[in-house]
């Protein structure tokens, strides 16, 4: 009987013409025509079948593991506001009120000492913050800001994040075209929204720009004019919240004893600018333009209509301004009952901005004792400010040896309270610093001797604001920063959102 023979098909896993090669070198019995009997066949078959198995194993294996997925690095926008800008004009300038459809208020143009500007100093100041905060952005950078972290701490590692940083400003009014004559020269620097004077249409102040950023840090940098015999030195801006215009709108209403203000840690340090007022008599009339728009008259029972300040909740573009027609709704609630009334009595809390007022959000920022950290009012604003200005006191003598002794920088101060708009109407944690007092020699040198140091100093200590530091010590002087993290995270996890972020929504 004659074998049966049969060929390898084509399509056989392992019918290539390398593998035939293989096979004859292994000696398979083909023919001339290169045919296989069938056992031999069979045989071949079966090696070819464990060749492709092993060949499959091998290419599995072979493939590169997956890559491990990269960490993201955390980044935390940063708003540095140098305080100021315009120009000294003779006029009301901010503040645009849309039912009386004009400015309330002068704008605030700062200090000034022989040749030296407020605005111009601390602009100086701010860009150089910016600079070491926007060196996190890159790997190259963030190299360059480790070496300063080492200047004030000796961690081995250090936690990597990225600032977004902006300014509010990158200049001054002198630096534009526009005379201080100009109505219009001040436009840029106004902190409240205004009409455009062609079309009307509402033009966005500083406060609803920084808003528009969703920052998580505002730090605001200032200069003060000490008065006669005051020595100088550096302080934190706070404006109180709800828990405390609260408690005097009820003494104003004989609902409190005169006595519960002073029992408050506020009541030092509040700020009176008009003559002969006391200090509850001064705090009493913020409690008025915080809830009515309106200074009080001296004994707190009744508005005092030659001193506007609008209801400034609905000056800005934001989340917690009234609907519209709220204008034609102020003016017909005066005497009844509501959000607008000028009856103190008759006075109510309705609406978004008011329902933020009353929240956590705004007691933990404005109002509320931050266990663990020494600061025992004034929220997250008082201690961010209060460690940013230990920054400054500590960072300042590591660099510069000559100022180690206490007497050569300002001491820290109480702080200046009043119902200041910054801190009031954004929704992040709000640095507000007096860095020194412009007319006293010592500070002024700080400030402009130190500036580079200072601005380090700054930019360290924002970056020990998100992430701790761990401090060189003993240090020189009699302030050492707490090196402490401050907890962003409870704004962000909100039942409402990310409380940074929904600010401008």
């Amino acid at each position: 009987m004659q074998p049966t023979f049969m060929t390898v098909p084509p399509s056989f896993p392992a019918g290539r013409e390398s593998n035939l090669i293989e096979l004859r070198r292994m000696g398979a019995p083909f023919d001339k025509s290169g045919f296989l009997p069938l056992r031999a066949f069979q045989t071949v078959a079966s090696a070819l079948l464990l060749l492709f198995a092993s060949s499959l194993q091998s290419q599995t294996t072979s493939k590169p593991s997956p890559a491990a997925p990269v960490e993201t690095i955390p980044e935390y926008t940063v708003v540095v506001d140098p305080g100021h800008g315009g120009a000294i004009v003779h006029r009301k300038d901010d503040r645009w009120d849309p039912i009386s459809r004009k400015y309330l208020t002068a704008y605030l143009t700062g200090t000034t000492y022989t040749k030296y500007t407020e605005h111009e100093l601390m602009l100086q100041l701010a860009r150089r913050v910016h600079h070491y905060l926007m060196l996190t952005r890159t790997e190259e950078g963030w190299n360059q800001f480790q070496k300063l972290l080492r200047v004030f701490s000796d961690q081995k590692t250090f936690k990597r994040i990225k600032f977004k940083s902006h300014l509010t400003r990158n200049d001054g009014w002198n630096n534009r075209s526009l005379p201080a004559s100009n109505r219009n020269v001040n436009a840029p620097y106004r902190l409240y929204d205004y009409p455009d004077p062609k079309t009307g249409k509402m033009q966005k102040g500083r406060i609803s720009q920084i808003n528009d950023l969703e920052p998580y840090l505002v730090l605001s940098l200032h200069l003060n004019p000490a008065p006669p015999g005051h020595s100088g030195g550096m302080g934190a801006v706070l404006a109180p919240g709800w828990q405390t215009f609260n408690l005097l709108r009820k003494i104003s209403l004989k609902q409190a004893p005169a006595s519960a203000f002073y029992k408050t840690p506020w009541a030092s340090d509040w700020l009176s600018t008009e003559p002969g007022w006391s200090k509850l008599q001064a705090a009493r009339a913020d409690a008025w333009v915080y809830m009515n728009g309106f200074w009080c008259n001296k004994s707190g029972t009744a508005p005092w209509y030659a001193k506007p300040r609008g209801f400034r909740h609905n000056l800005f573009q934001w989340r917690y301004a009234d609907g519209d027609g709220w204008e034609k709704k102020a003016v017909r609630e005066r005497k009844s009952s509501g959000p607008y009334s000028m009856v103190y009595s008759k006075w109510k809390p309705e609406g978004a901005f008011w329902e933020r007022e009353q929240a956590k959000p705004e007691y933990w920022r404005r109002e509320a004792p931050v266990s663990g950290s020494g600061i025992s009012y004034g929220g997250d604003n008082h201690l961010a400010a209060n460690e940013l200005m230990r920054f400054i006191q500590y960072g300042v003598r590591m660099q510069v040896p000559e100022k180690r002794a206490n007497n050569k920088l300002g001491p820290i101060l109480d702080p200046f309270v009043s119902t200041y708009t910054l801190p009031t109407y954004t929704n992040a944690v709000v640095a507000f610093l007096e860095v020194g007092h412009l007319n006293i020699w010592r500070d002024r040198r700080m400030v402009i001797d130190q500036r580079e140091q200072v601005a380090i100093s700054l930019a360290v200590g924002i970056y020990s604001l998100f992430t701790g530091l761990e401090i060189k010590k003993p240090g020189y002087g009699p302030y050492l920063p707490r090196g402490r993290k401050l907890d962003f995270a409870k704004y962000e996890n909100l039942p409402q959102g990310n409380y940074f972020k929904i600010v401008d929504r």
